[in-house]
């Protein structure tokens, strides 16, 4: 009886009919269809690599080339994540949004934990103007890794059009606890202080984003119009001659130059700063603007020769 138990046992830890420690059927070899998938997926892999040896910080050298290759890998494997979104980046840089939407979307399906495939969908959502989605996709990247300081600053920006300020503030100084020297995250929390009317915090980060841009036209009125808030119209004026300089075409700012020169009391200066702006108004045929700098011209010369 012992000897029949342990027969017994033995063949229930074998776990194969008879006990008699037969071998598994080998593997069907794979179908003519299996080979012939496998060997497309190999060579749209292969074509792929070459693409990406095109790859230089961040970008393709050569886009084109890059397209045609990552054109042919998809045709071979529709279903391969990665050229997908390159493919996306790569249109994306043309102006495809469409067609690089698309493209991303497959991707995120096919692997939704691609992060980069995130970004880029949250960047083209962005330009699309749909922030609410695109602020999704930044909150996505940022989960999987908040060391990005961009997805913090892109996200920041969707919020600011959707009216969430001091949600933005805190995404700007996150991408700036990541990199101080970040001039988008600098700027735009100073547009947005601007926007609350906390001045003073906002000429402190349009300064700081000035010391690393002194030649953004955009930037230097932004602070311009931050000391004219604060009513420090020398330095206003300042801001707005540089701007002037940099950009000797735009008659805006040489109306803003004139109110800030007006408020240091230098209305000589106001009034030719005027006359400028008049003038460049109207080579462009902008009457609108003329209008407006005709009235502005004769409240100045009625304040200085009364």
């Amino acid at each position: 009886m012992r000897t029949y138990a342990l027969i017994v046992f033995l063949c229930l830890l074998l776990a194969v009919p008879g006990c008699a420690g037969k071998e598994a059927p080998p593997a069907a070899p794979p179908t003519a269809a299996e080979l012939a998938t496998q060997q497309r997926q190999a060579q749209a892999a292969q074509i792929l690599a070459e693409a990406i040896q095109l790859r230089h910080d961040g970008g393709f050298l050569d886009e084109d080339t890059a397209l045609d290759y990552l054109n042919q890998a998809l045709g071979l494997d529709p279903d391969l994540a990665t050229a997908l979104y390159y493919r996306s980046t790569i249109l994306f840089s043309k102006g495809q949004t469409d067609a690089a939407l698309s493209d991303v979307n497959r991707a995120i399906e096919l692997k939704p934990d691609h992060v980069e495939a995130h970004y880029t969908r949250g960047s083209i959502l962005l330009k699309q103007r749909r922030f609410r989605e695109a602020a999704r996709d930044f909150t996505e990247v940022i989960k999987h890794d908040p060391s990005i300081a961009e997805a913090f600053v892109r996200r920041g920006l969707c919020y600011m059009q959707l009216n969430r300020e001091d949600e933005a503030v805190d995404d700007f100084g996150s991408a700036l606890a990541i990199n101080p020297a970040n001039l988008d995250a600098s700027y735009n929390r100073g547009m947005a202080y601007l926007a609350r009317g906390e001045y003073d915090a906002a000429l402190s980060d349009l300064s700081q984003a000035y010391a690393l841009d002194a030649d953004n036209v955009r930037l230097i009125t932004a602070r311009g119009q931050t000391l004219l808030k604060l009513g420090r119209f020398k330095s206003a004026a300042r801001d707005y001659l540089r701007a002037t300089q940099l950009d000797p075409g735009q008659s805006a700012l040489y109306g803003l130059l004139a109110e800030a020169l007006a408020g240091a009391g230098e209305m000589d200066d106001a009034i030719a700063a005027t006359e400028k702006a008049l003038s460049l108004a109207r080579a462009r045929g902008d009457d609108a603007m003329a209008a407006q700098y005709r009235d502005q011209l004769r409240q100045y010369r009625d304040k200085t020769y009364p």
